[in-house]
């Protein structure tokens, strides 16, 4: 091997870590939402964030994602994002073995891309009925 090639595969190395998942693990994803790829992993890592300061723990297994109507009244301290172009979604989310639910506030943001606010709307509940 020469210095050529040690110093290419050192490079591609690194931008394969610069480059990598947003999320060390896969989160299962259903449903229909309009959020972007990146949008949704951010999503995700805000509600993992939640989980951990809330429940002690990270661990985000599952979401399902479904937009709301345009007519969609949000519950909770939530600003009108409607009238920033932007919209609501509900995530029905599986996290540390608990169901919760959130609302999902997402509009344009004036630096580029989309910001959002999220809003639980209940409480973390057992996966299966007991």
């Amino acid at each position: 091997m020469n210095f050529s090639s040690l110093i290419a595969g050192a490079t591609l190395a690194a931008a394969a870590l610069v480059a990598g998942p947003v999320s060390a693990y896969p989160v299962k994803t259903t449903g229909t939402t309009r959020a972007t790829p990146q949008l949704a992993a951010d999503i995700i890592a805000r509600l993992s964030s939640y989980s951990k300061a809330t429940r002690g723990c990270s661990f985000v297994f599952s979401a399902e994602m479904r937009v709301m109507p345009a007519g969609y009244a949000p519950r909770g301290p939530a600003a009108p994002f409607g009238a920033r172009g932007g919209h609501y979604e509900q995530w029905s989310v599986n996290a540390c073995g608990k169901r919760q639910l959130f609302q999902i506030g997402m509009w344009p943001s004036p630096r580029g891309g989309a910001d959002f606010a999220v809003t639980p709307l209940t409480a973390p509940a057992p996966l299966h009925g007991s």
